[in-house]
């Protein structure tokens, strides 16, 4: 069963307690209010069904232990090669899992507020983010180009920005690392789904 379907189940049986919820504590004055009792219900139910279907794209993901998110921070690229901390910050969103590609490749899902890093090769590259379940549908996919120096390492922060149409995810790529991994030592850290490109 699709997650979405999953949410639009969720949603009706917050509907059907919440219906019977409020008909009891309304009827308790010995009033019928029976229609306003369905209506509360069903406004619940639909809010409900609205947030579980946002959350829908999330995955079950583990945060790095103590350890690996030190190692990652102090971490030094192999020769050549470069790396890219990536982080979600802001409370928009901040439940709904954000899928980070680069070059097109998955690399993670990061929820606000949790970084990654990942080893690439030196030199340019393209990043994007898009939301996934029904948050995706309502929001515009992220994007930056970023060029990562050999034998050092770049940063991109993330966060989820309103619009009067769509959501959008705004990228931004950071000139001090320095300051960013000072940053990150306050934030869980996500394990990447792919560690190099």
């Amino acid at each position: 069963m699709s997650k979405t379907v999953q949410a639009v189940i969720l949603g009706f049986v917050v509907a059907l307690v919440a219906g019977l919820g409020f008909g009891f504590v309304m009827g308790l004055d010995g009033e019928n209010h029976t229609g306003t009792a369905t209506m509360g219900g069903l406004g619940a139910g639909v809010v409900a069904a609205y947030l579980f279907g946002n959350l829908a794209g999330n995955r079950r993901i583990a945060n790095a232990s103590s350890a690996e998110k030190a190692a990652a921070l102090s971490r030094r690229p192999p020769p050549g090669k470069a790396l890219i901390f990536l982080y979600r910050e802001g409370f928009v969103a901040k439940l709904a899992g954000l899928n980070i590609m680069i070059d097109g490749k998955p690399v993670a899902q990061l929820k606000s507020p949790r970084f990654t890093c990942v080893v690439v090769p030196a030199g340019p590259h393209a990043i994007s983010a898009k939301f996934g379940g029904l948050a995706g549908a309502q929001s515009l996919m992220g994007e930056c180009a970023l060029d990562a120096p050999a034998d050092g390492a770049a940063a991109v922060r993330m966060t989820a920005q309103l619009t009067m149409t769509k959501g959008g995810i705004k990228l931004e790529p950071q000139a001090d690392v320095a300051a960013v991994k000072l940053r990150l030592a306050g934030m869980p850290m996500t394990p990447p789904d792919l560690a190099e490109l």
